[in-house]
């Protein structure tokens, strides 16, 4: 059976793609081959963490791999289908050709988003994209990913509801909370499965258990042809 292709898209950066990618993927790699894709050229932040991580620690069943441009992109998603159980591609945080593909080659696309009006206002053009990408790609599956999240407050209850209607996107039921364990961790080449915050660890396990059960339910199917997917990132649906 072929990767499953889980994807991080947002049009802003700082919005929580490069450190949700990790902890999910370090999460899998705990019984799977996993392997990450950065987008994010040149500012790069995944294969940044790779390397700081990669020089303190030893590193199993999880790689990273740089795509600068769609062709490097299309090419090391159909060579790995079959080395990896995982492919995690993190996002371009804006529209781009890139980011059109991403979603074309994606079994399942997680939108990180802060309880902010601000941020919720913002992704409604990427909505629109999903929107247009799931014409094309049938079997793709989106979901809203809170991140940062501020338990028992009005405001982001509001922000979450108000997003709901506005998106049209579903929320995955876990919410991630405003917590420095994540910031901390990722900036030592950790996750928070190896921080002091059982928290955060329940959050993360809970979030990864929620999304292979979303994977497992869609059972195999071809991924989009080359043509394909170079049809829709150039705007052409």
């Amino acid at each position: 059976m072929r990767a499953k292709v889980l994807s991080f898209v947002q049009m802003k950066g700082g919005a929580g793609k490069t450190t949700l990618c990790v902890n999910i993927a370090s999460t899998l790699s705990d019984r799977s081959n996993v392997l990450m894709i950065d987008t994010d050229y040149p500012q790069s932040s995944l294969e940044t963490w790779y390397q700081i991580r990669n020089e303190k620690y030893v590193i199993e069943n999880m790689q990273v791999k740089t795509a600068k441009n769609l062709t490097q992109l299309q090419k090391l998603v159909r060579d790995n289908l079959d080395d990896y159980d995982y492919i995690l591609i993190d996002g371009h945080p804006r529209i781009t050709n890139i980011t059109r593909a991403v979603l074309m080659l994606s079994d399942l696309a997680l939108i990180p988003l802060s309880p902010s009006q601000v941020e919720v206002w913002s992704t409604k053009h990427l909505a629109e994209i999903v929107k247009e990408a799931k014409k094309a790609n049938t079997h793709l599956e989106t979901r809203l990913c809170w991140n940062r999240y501020r338990v028992r407050t009005n405001s982001a209850e509001a922000v979450v509801n108000e997003a709901k209607e506005l998106l049209k996107i579903d929320a995955l039921p876990v919410k991630l909370g405003n917590r420095v364990a994540y910031l901390d961790s990722f900036a030592q080449g950790l996750t928070v499965a190896e921080w002091h915050d059982q928290a955060a660890k329940v959050e993360i396990w809970s979030l990864t258990s929620g999304i292979e059960r979303l994977l497992d339910k869609q059972g195999s199917h071809r991924i989009k042809t080359e043509a394909q997917v170079e049809k829709f990132a150039k705007g052409k649906n």
